[in-house]
């Protein structure tokens, strides 16, 4: 399902996509930090001057400025790290973010991270190292934060502001430093949405890597060590990861689209993590995730009529790639609250694609039934993940705002389709002549079943909204949901009696 990478000189570059029938300091800080300058340096044919030439005239704290102003919701107090904490208290945080963040996002390798660590404590840290050290304490800081209130929050919010008056100095245009410190920020505002804008952030990283051609493997004709080639690989599958996952969460358009792409997965190695397996398996997973979710959605959301007129083969090779990928995350032996987090992200989207707005209303019984089984596992799942208080680190802003949807697409088939949810009929799925894959069979339960079922399932949604709502705050869009869960939770409990 992942396009491995094999021979990456090869004059045609294995894509790493799902194909769709229907679609198409230390001594390891220096040597990445060369990594990236002869990255820019050696790649001929995309230079620092030509990938700035958007930007030409502009002072580099115009350029900072246009980054942060839109992606600014209140403004961070800028503020001073007066005395840095222990080390243990540091390498702690920093192991937190590496195990949690950096495995499904490796943009940077663990050496560079502690290269800056040990650059701050002797004295002669540049911007860039300040920027990932405080950018890395706030971002884990953030992710074990459980309200505003609490002092792992306030800690977060310090360092994320103590960065800020070298935004001038580190978001260059031009420069792969500074995607890997957009992306810093990025992770940071996935956990902080009351200070920063993730979908700006997002956008503004992928049109610095598209300009850099990031998101090009090299011809033949560019000689690149291996290492360099690898860096610019992993930072383009991680842009591509942050950009598919904000887009599916506020069902926007992509930043950039498949076909334009052509880079092979990161080979990966000790040189970036430490615990090799695991982390590699981890983002791997990730970026398979990803990518069986950005075809479809392009063509169902993003494409003309035509395509809505007959959505099923697209469902369909849809759910062949979640098969697929599944299959793949038991071989790999994620486990835990990874394994979780991923398949609450798979089955939001399985509901996504069943809920384009001009599809709504064409989608047949069997589609209807399908959103609502989807709902009850998201529901199981992430409540799982969400009331374990260990593994609820890994949730981010993003789940919240899945959660809303899911509730509102449940409530719309349990008040709208009453008839087919809570009868005894059981649908066949549609037939799919332009496939040679089939939709599965739906699961035979009674009208009785499925009102316990949607009475379970929106009092755990409603619990996660308000674990995650403490933390990342209750949207607007919940205050006018909230009423209509209490109403129909009353109404099924009712005709259960």
């Amino acid at each position: 399902m992942i396009a491995q990478a094999k021979d990456h000189r090869s004059a045609e570059p294995a894509r790493a996509t799902i194909q769709f029938d229907t679609a198409r300091a230390t001594k390891g800080q220096r040597k990445e930090e060369s990594h990236v300058n002869e990255l820019v340096s050696d790649f001929g044919f995309l230079s620092v001057n030509a990938t700035s030439r958007d930007f030409d005239g502009l002072a580099q704290d115009v350029f900072a400025q246009l980054i942060l102003s839109p992606s600014t919701v209140v403004q961070l107090p800028m503020s001073d790290v007066d005395v840095l904490p222990s080390r243990p208290t540091v390498t702690s945080l920093l192991q937190y973010y590496i195990d949690h963040d950096l495995a499904l996002y490796p943009f940077m390798s663990e050496a560079k991270i502690f290269g800056s660590v040990e650059a701050l404590y002797e004295g002669y840290a540049s911007p860039f190292d300040e920027w990932t050290v405080y950018m890395i304490l706030a971002t884990a800081l953030a992710s074990l934060s459980t309200s505003p209130e609490d002092g792992s929050y306030a800690e977060a919010v310090h360092y994320a502001g103590a960065v800020q008056k070298h935004a001038k100095m580190v978001l260059l245009p031009g420069s792969l430093q500074a995607i890997q410190m957009m992306l810093l920020l990025v992770q940071y505002s996935m956990q902080d949405p009351h200070h920063l804008d993730s979908w700006y952030l997002v956008g503004a990283a992928a049109r610095m890597m598209v300009d850099l051609g990031l998101h090009q493997d090299p011809p033949t004709s560019v000689k690149m060590k291996d290492a360099q080639l690898d860096l610019r690989r992993r930072i383009f599958h991680s842009v591509y990861s942050f950009d598919r996952a904000t887009t599916l969460v506020h069902q926007r358009s992509f930043s950039f689209t498949d076909d334009s792409t052509n880079v092979v997965l990161p080979k990966l190695s000790n040189a970036v993590f430490s615990n090799l397996a695991k982390s590699r398996n981890l983002s791997l997973e990730m970026i398979g995730l990803r990518q069986a979710a950005s075809a479809p959605y392009q063509l169902l959301f993003r494409s003309g009529p035509d395509i809505l007129q007959k959505p099923w083969p697209v469902i369909c090779a849809a759910h062949q790639a979640f098969s697929e990928w599944e299959s793949q995350l038991h071989q790999a032996k994620v486990q835990g609250p990874f394994k979780l987090s991923f398949r609450s992200e798979m089955l939001y989207t399985k509901i996504l694609l069943l809920s384009p707005t001009r599809l709504k209303q064409q989608i047949e019984d069997y589609g209807q039934l399908r959103i609502f089984d989807h709902a009850v596992a998201y529901s199981r799942t992430l409540s799982a993940l969400v009331n374990d208080r260990a593994k609820a680190t890994i949730c981010t802003s993003y789940d919240i705002l899945r959660t809303i949807f899911v509730v509102q697409r449940l409530l719309e088939v349990c008040e709208q389709h009453a008839g087919i949810c809570f009868g005894d009929c059981i649908p066949h799925p549609p037939h799919v002549s332009e496939s040679k894959h089939s939709l599965p069979l739906l699961t035979a339960r009674t009208g009785r079943e499925r009102r316990s079922l949607a009475i379970e399932a929106l009092q755990l949604l409603d619990g996660i909204v308000r674990i995650l709502g403490k933390k990342y705050g209750i949207s607007n869009a919940w205050r006018e949901l909230e009423p209509r869960v209490h109403t129909m939770q009353t109404s099924l409990q009712d005709r259960a009696i």
